[in-house]
């Protein structure tokens, strides 16, 4: 598996940051991109990234200009030594199947209804 890029990986932990204060740390959405984030696999990051694309596009416009607000306070500080997390174990950033054998407690991320999709013109 091909890892993420530094660059592109504090990127998405100033995103991670903020769907965190947007969405709340329990929505599913935020638990993709900081998983995307913590494991730095690019399984994870195309997740994240379908589960960020499946909000409304009003919502990934607030987010995003709130991520770019945060970059850029970021930016200004002056720079610290940051660590960059490491795994700890395997397990971090592998998904527990085993808590989910009943059918209501499956995660499943909708897609979004016809009417919302782009159509197809020939």
């Amino acid at each position: 598996m091909a890892d993420i890029d530094p660059l592109d990986r504090r990127a998405l932990g100033v995103l991670s940051e903020t769907v965190n204060a947007e969405l709340g740390a329990g929505s599913i959405v935020a638990r993709e991109v900081n998983r995307a984030y913590r494991s730095g696999r690019s399984a994870d990051l195309r997740t994240a990234s379908a589960a960020f694309d499946a909000l409304p596009s009003w919502q990934r416009s607030s987010i995003g200009d709130d991520a770019s607000r945060r970059a850029r306070r970021m930016r200004a500080k002056p720079a610290e030594p940051r660590r960059t997390p490491v795994r700890e174990s395997a397990r971090d950033s592998a998904r527990d199947w085993q808590d989910l054998r009943e059918a209501q407690d499956r995660v499943v991320i909708p897609s979004p209804p016809r009417f919302l999709k782009p159509r197809v013109t020939r």
